[in-house]
């Protein structure tokens, strides 16, 4: 599946709106483990990140496929740190058109999407902290290859840069398990 089809159809299967880059990431990251698409991942603040999906967020904004709104701390209508801001993600017009071709020529591909998605929102609730913690806790996971405990998940998160508490840990466990993802 291609990069572009495959962050079109997400932001769509997530209901037509991610709140966040961040969450964009995440999602795909967990599409990209799935074998569903094929995206570089490495380690950064708020857990693995692909300048490819970045690419392409970007790219899809600037075709006005993908339409990319941001919140600062005079839109939100709660409080918020001064340089505060987020982006939101919503289709277009022609985003929806290509949302819907792939979907009647990729069926399956498609199908395969959704369920990761809607998984992702059914545990998470599309929250990008959430999608985030799950992502470190894969990453980490995946890099040892065999079960860690809750403390040594958290105390190799700290050689990442990353801050993971144990609530965070187990939220984190509590998605990869809906997603198939640990033992």
């Amino acid at each position: 599946m291609e990069l572009s089809d495959a962050i079109l159809t997400t932001v769509k299967v997530a209901g037509n709106r991610v709140l966040g880059r961040t969450a964009i990431q995440k999602l795909v990251y967990f599409l990209t483990i799935c074998n569903i698409v094929e995206a570089r991942y490495r380690p950064h603040y708020y857990g693995p990140y692909s300048v490819d999906v970045a690419s392409s967020i970007q790219m899809l904004s600037s075709v006005d496929f993908l339409i990319e709104e941001m919140d600062t701390p005079q839109t939100t209508g709660y409080l918020v740190p001064e340089n505060w801001k987020r982006y939101q993600y919503t289709l277009s017009s022609e985003g929806e058109e290509i949302v819907k071709d792939f979907e009647k020529f990729n069926r399956n591909e498609f199908e395969n999407l959704s369920q990761i998605i809607e998984i992702c929102g059914s545990t998470a609730d599309y929250d990008m902290n959430i999608l985030s913690w799950a992502a470190k806790v894969h990453y980490i996971l995946s890099k040892k290859g065999e079960p860690m405990t809750d403390d040594a998940i958290i105390q190799t998160a700290e050689s990442f840069g990353w801050k993971l508490s144990e609530d965070q840990v187990e939220m984190a466990m509590d998605l990869l398990e809906n997603l198939d993802l640990c033992e």
